[in-house]
Formats: structure tokens, sequence, C-alpha cells
């Protein structure tokens, strides 16, 4: 555990030694929800949700991006700047091997997600008085298990990247289609019914549909949107590890 938190130091420390990716990786989310609410946080949901405001629900909105480009960019451009620099490589002759390096690293931008989601929500809080979340008991590993897929996504990205640019390229590029059709900047229903079906098969919308039962009351407990998370975290955990060990720079 001490060499683990040791690490996990050292990688904390570079985020405030230069903060620049870490202040966009936060600043980016939380700009788009605090927008939002400004625009239309006082309008009324609908009488599917009676008594709830858009901004109620915006707490969901948060982790959903949070999620995504902290996973995406933080593991992706992360990564493969560690790649690029032989941090990975110096790392796996030493007693715990990059695996360490790695999980220390997971576990900071796992932090920095809770960390912008819970600031965007205060702000939601202070500003429009938004609800309090329906069941944050079961917010909490829900949320470590998005991020987690995300993580690995990224990770995979990073494996396939030659550069930390071309990882920012790749990442760019996924990135703002995933948000779009997650249903977090706005929602995927008046979309044609073949976006709409291609959105439903995509990590983005799927974490926004397992977050929204446990923030919002009245609604069912999306048990396909868990079991699509979970493969998916397994399915891109392996791949990560198989695509990473094929370079021969790590």
């Amino acid at each position: 555990m001490k060499p683990l938190m040791l690490q996990f130091r050292n990688q904390a420390l570079g985020f405030l030694r230069e903060p620049q990716a870490a202040i966009f990786n936060v600043l980016v989310p939380f700009m788009i929800v605090l927008i939002q609410a400004l625009a239309f946080g006082k309008d009324e949901i609908g009488s599917e949700l009676p008594g709830y405001r858009i901004v109620d629900a915006l707490g969901v909105n948060a982790g959903v991006m949070f999620t995504m480009i902290i996973g995406l960019f933080g593991m992706g451009v992360g990564l493969s700047s560690m790649i690029e620099a032989r941090t990975l490589a110096g790392a796996s002759i030493r007693p715990y091997g990059a695996g360490l390096v790695l999980r220390a690293y997971a576990l900071v931008l796992l932090l920095m997600v809770l960390i912008g989601w819970t600031a965007s929500y205060f702000a939601l809080r202070l500003g429009w008085q938004a609800r309090w979340p329906s069941n944050p008991l079961a917010l909490i590993p829900l949320m470590i298990l998005s991020v987690a897929m995300f993580l690995m996504i990224g990770a995979c990205i990073a494996a396939v990247s030659g550069t930390p640019r071309g990882a920012q390229g790749i990442c760019s590029a996924a990135f703002f289609p995933l948000l779009f059709l997650s249903g977090a900047v706005f929602p995927i229903d008046p979309f044609p019914s073949a976006l709409q079906a291609v959105a439903r098969w995509l990590p983005g919308y799927r974490v926004s549909e397992l977050l929204a039962p446990v923030w919002v009351e009245g609604q069912s407990f999306d048990w396909i949107s868990l079991v699509y998370v979970v493969i998916m975290l397994i399915v891109a955990g392996f791949a990560a590890r198989r695509l990473l060990a094929c370079r021969e720079d790590v």
C-alpha cells in the first residue's frame, strides 16, 4: 500500500506542477453544465418527472461529461506521454513494475472526476437549489465503474497511438460524437431513429442511463446499462493489456 500511495502522490504532484491538463479536463465539463443551468435550468422537465426542473438532473450530465473527458483525454494523452517518455519502460524493471504506475495514475484521474463532479453539483446546489441525488450510496460505486470503463478505453487509445498528439487527435475524434450522442448535452429523442439506435450502443449513453435512476427519483434502474458497462470494462481492459504488451517501448 505504501508504494502505491507514494506513486499516487508523485502522479498528483505532476498535475499540480503542470496544471494545464487538469484545468482543461475539469473546466470544460464544468462550464458546459453551468451554461446549461443558466440557459434552461429552471425549466420543468415535464410530466414524466413531475416537480423536477432540468437543473435537478444536470448532476447526471456533469457526471457523464467528467467521466468521458477525463477517462479519454486524461488516460489517453497522459498514458501516451508516459510511454513516449519511457516512464513505463523504466518502471517495468523495478520491483512493483509498470502496473503500480498505472494504478496510481488511474486513482489520480478518478479523484479528478470526483472533485470536478462534486464542484459542479455544489455550484448547481448553491446557484439553483438543485435537488440532492436520490440514492447517493449507489451513485458512487456506479460512478467508479463508469470511470474505470472510460479509463480502459483511454488506455486502448494510448496503446494504439504513436504520440501524445496522436492520442489527443483520436480522443477528440471520439469524444465529441460520444458526448453529443450520450444525452448529456441535449436529449436524443428528437434524433432520427437510426441515430438513436446507434447512440444506445455507445458507452456515453449507457453511463447516462446507468446514473440517472440513482440521481432522479421515479426511474427504474437500468440493468442493461450496468451489464453493458461491466462487459465493456472487461473487454477494454483486456484489449488495453494486450495492446500495451505488443509495444516494445512499454
